[in-house]
């Protein structure tokens, strides 16, 4: 019964940036040459980067934010490396959140002082967003710290020296605190769940009855070997006080279906179903709800699967234009479930666009 109410995500003050720029679009895979001569003067010939440093092999892999002005000339630009280059070597699933890295942000000298390098920021933490990122990082050049601490950004780890010049690593989370959730979040996940249904006239929910598997949420999406994948994140309420029990503001889940081999579609590929999408009161507002959702669709690409469906309650008008912005369909299919609440539910989905970077696992 997925129900989230969600909100506009990333937002640029439009009173920040000269509305006579250039678009900042997004390219992916090697950027254009005007980019590389872009960075090429700013990096390696304002800069004193060595030109090895600059060019380093990652552009064909990454999403690329560009503007260009008169002539075709590119006057901004910036890229997003999915996966981090730091952490893309770790083994198996090691329960850390993905995070990306924005860098080689570079505006023309000219065009500098009217908001570009904030366009093609807020632009990558869109695309880092669209892609189920947790967070960005950047490794900020001390001079800028305090242009990305405006956005969000907060230090995270000490200066450190780069190509001669002195950088600081930087964050911006976009669901902070996501993690997986745990069996001890159980009361918390009902208190979530519950108030969010109190809102909607006639919705009941009654654990032991009609969801036992909230006695213990983890072990619920902890599937035997062999059997379909599950998993469900949580978003903590922080920080918790010493005497009061942890709150979570928002969660999510993912479920393999494979087909039923007693039906005629016994030979389809698996399908993925999106499950308890619930965002509480006080954190809308904030894109937690889209982010959430391009994070279980990360996770169903490297299962392998393409075909991401829901039901929703009838009743759960905001949810429905929430999945309608992220590209999911009605499929005119409708169940009651003659439970406490006379839930009526319709279906959406949506069929995941390829995503070269994250090859299907299988195993679902």
């Amino acid at each position: 019964m997925p129900g989230a109410r969600d909100e506009p995500g990333i937002r640029v003050d439009p009173a920040a940036v000269d509305s006579l720029l250039p678009p900042v679009v997004l390219v992916r895979g090697l950027p254009p040459a005007a980019v590389l001569d872009l960075r090429r003067a700013v990096f390696v010939g304002e800069q004193g980067v060595p030109a090895e440093l600059e060019l380093d092999g990652r552009d064909a892999a990454a999403d690329h934010a560009v503007a260009l002005g008169p002539g075709g000339a590119a006057v901004a630009t910036g890229r997003l490396l999915d996966p981090d280059p730091r952490r893309a070597g770790e083994p198996g699933d090691t329960g850390a959140e993905p995070v990306g890295v924005i860098g080689r942000v570079a505006v023309a000298a000219a065009w500098r002082g009217r908001g570009l390098g904030l366009l093609v920021t807020a632009a990558l933490l869109e695309r880092a967003r669209e892609r189920g990122l947790a967070a960005v990082e950047l490794h900020a050049q001390t001079r800028v710290a305090a242009f990305y601490g405006r956005q969000g950004y907060r230090v995270v780890g000490e200066s450190d020296v780069e190509a001669g010049i002195e950088h600081v690593w930087m964050r911006r989370d976009l669901a902070p605190g996501l993690r997986r959730v745990l069996d001890r979040d159980a009361a918390a996940l009902q208190d979530l769940i519950g108030t969010v249904w109190s809102e909607y006239p006639g919705c009941v929910l009654d654990v032991d009855a009609e969801e036992p598997w909230l006695r213990a949420p983890a072990a619920a999406h902890d599937p035997p070997p062999g059997g379909p994948r599950r998993a469900m994140w949580v978003i903590p309420a922080e920080p918790a006080g010493p005497e009061s029990a942890e709150r979570l503001l928002a969660s999510i889940a993912v479920w393999v279906r494979r087909p039923d081999p007693g039906t005629a579609g016994a030979g389809a590929a698996p399908t993925a179903e999106l499950k308890t999408l619930y965002v509480a009161a006080a954190a809308r507002r904030r894109g937690l709800g889209a982010t959430l959702v391009r994070r279980a669709e990360r996770e169903a690409r490297r299962w392998g699967i393409v075909d991401l469906g829901l039901w929703t309650d009838t009743r759960f008008t905001d949810a429905h234009r929430l999945y309608g912005r992220l590209g999911y369909v009605a499929t005119g299919r409708s169940r009651d479930l003659h439970d406490l609440s006379a839930t009526t539910e319709i279906e959406y989905r949506r069929t995941l666009p390829p995503d070269p970077d994250a090859p299907g696992e299988g195993n679902c």
